[in-house]
């Protein structure tokens, strides 16, 4: 995992409704980076919607499972699955994303391609 890695694709897949789903990056232009250091610290950058977010703390891997531990903007611990196509990670988990945009994210699955930069 380390490098500089941009995502192909952010597929986000409503829980509750599985046969709606977003991909971030083909479907709205959004832009999402992954830098992560031989140290393991790493940073992530999100942009879409007008708008950009990043976050960064501590990446690991454990067998098949990538841990993050964001320690800013606030701290949190987000577990996914990891494979490889090729060159291509592919990240697979859990997240919250606002599907009607009522204002309350929905339970949602998330599937990121990330190649490198």
């Amino acid at each position: 995992m380390v490098g500089s890695w941009s995502a192909k694709s952010m597929v986000l897949t409503n829980k509750a409704n599985p046969q709606e789903t977003l991909d971030l990056i083909t479907d709205s232009g959004a832009t999402f980076t992954l830098d992560v250091q031989a140290s393991g610290r790493y940073l992530a950058i999100l942009t879409g919607f007008g708008q950009s977010a990043s976050e960064s703390g501590l990446l690991s891997v454990d067998g098949d499972l990538v841990i993050l531990q964001r320690q800013l903007p606030s701290t949190d611990v987000q577990i996914s699955t990891w494979s490889r196509n090729g060159e291509d990670v592919i990240l697979e988990g859990d997240t919250d994303f606002d599907f009607n945009l009522d204002g309350t994210p929905e339970e949602a699955d998330i599937r990121i391609v990330l190649t490198p930069r």
